[in-house]
């Protein structure tokens, strides 16, 4: 190699490492936070790892990591305990969704499932809530349940929050709040809109770029790059979700089941907005939904939330379980002397 060539490749060099270290300066300035694997052992024990829901509930007794962390019961059959009584042979009803369904945080006994199974104490109430999920993986559960397993419903339960159809189409917003057990990106299973078809994809881990989590920089390009490949994911979600409330439906028709969109909760992403346009959809596909958002006297937060600011608390739950409970018995579904 000739001195020449040798002396160019040196500068090269020197300036490319020049704007790297001035890149990074730059963006540590900016308060640009460099990427930490977050190990989640401790906070998801109430977890274990599912090749196809990504994570499913894990049987046993596991501290809630919110407020008094309270105890949860994690039934074998991967449901929260309701407390069914060991005679109960009336209707079964499954109830699935997201944590805020399984009532992370809460006592068992103050769970709206739990008072469901007390007020119709001849019914089989069997909740299914998983913390993270969104439409599809409830509906990937729900198949399991059903086709797998062989339980057989007469009603299904979909506990609905918006924020749900962030989580169905894979956002750039989801895909950062999400780790893997061992503590990188995640990617859960999640569903896109292609040529007015749903196309599914299943789970796996985004690998950190290298020495991402040592650098501001190189945190701020991988950002950007995912940002890019997400791009533009907002504006199927409504869709999306009535595409996935209407294979809900269509599934439990076809098993002779009943399907209720309960929506628990308002707030949050994406919007009234697209919440509107979820609403409508369901409304025209025939789909059944029910408001039982929390609009009740009391507003104090810590009488509101687990530990002042997180998960629905125990009287949220108890006002779910009213208008559920009595939506079933207008219905004639269910009847507390049943």
């Amino acid at each position: 190699m000739s001195r020449l060539v040798k002396l160019w490749t040196a500068v090269v060099f020197f300036a490319l490492v020049l704007c790297f270290g001035i890149g990074e300066v730059l963006a540590r300035l900016a308060h640009v936070p460099v990427f930490q694997v977050q190990h989640t052992e401790q906070s998801t024990r109430w977890a274990v790892r599912d090749p196809i829901l990504g994570w499913r509930n894990n049987p046993g007794v596991h501290p809630a990591h919110e407020g008094p962390r309270e105890q949860m019961t994690i039934l074998p059959d991967g449901s929260r305990a309701t407390g069914t009584p060991a005679d109960a042979d009336g209707p079964i009803v499954i109830v699935i969704g997201c944590s805020f369904v399984e009532g992370y945080g809460v006592r068992d006994d103050e769970t709206f499932g739990w008072i469901l199974q007390q007020r119709f104490p001849r019914a089989r109430i069997m909740n299914f809530g998983t913390p993270g999920y969104g439409t599809y993986q409830s509906l990937q559960l729900l198949r399991e349940v059903v086709d797998q397993r062989h339980i057989h419903p007469d009603l299904v339960i979909y506990g609905f929050v918006p924020f749900h159809s962030e989580r169905n189409v894979l956002t750039y917003f989801m895909l950062d709040a999400f780790r893997s057990f061992g503590g990188q990106r995640f990617s859960p299973p999640h569903v896109e809109l292609r040529n007015g078809r749903l196309e599914a994809f299943p789970p796996f881990v985004v690998p950190n770029w290298p020495f991402e989590e040592y650098s501001a920089l190189i945190t701020l390009l991988h950002r950007t790059e995912l940002k890019y490949r997400l791009r533009n994911r907002e504006k199927d979600q409504a869709q999306v979700t009535v595409l996935l409330l209407r294979r809900m439906q269509k599934f439990l028709a076809g098993k002779n089941a009943r399907l209720l969109v309960a929506t628990i909760a308002d707030y949050g992403p994406p919007g009234p907005e697209e919440h509107r346009l979820m609403s409508d959809g369901m409304r025209t596909a025939g789909i059944e939904e029910l408001d039982v958002v929390y609009r009740g006297g009391e507003t104090r937060p810590e009488k509101l939330r687990v530990g002042g600011n997180g998960h629905p608390g125990a009287l949220i739950h108890g006002w779910w379980a009213e208008k559920l409970g009595a939506w079933l018995e207008r219905q004639k579904f269910l009847q507390p002397e049943q």
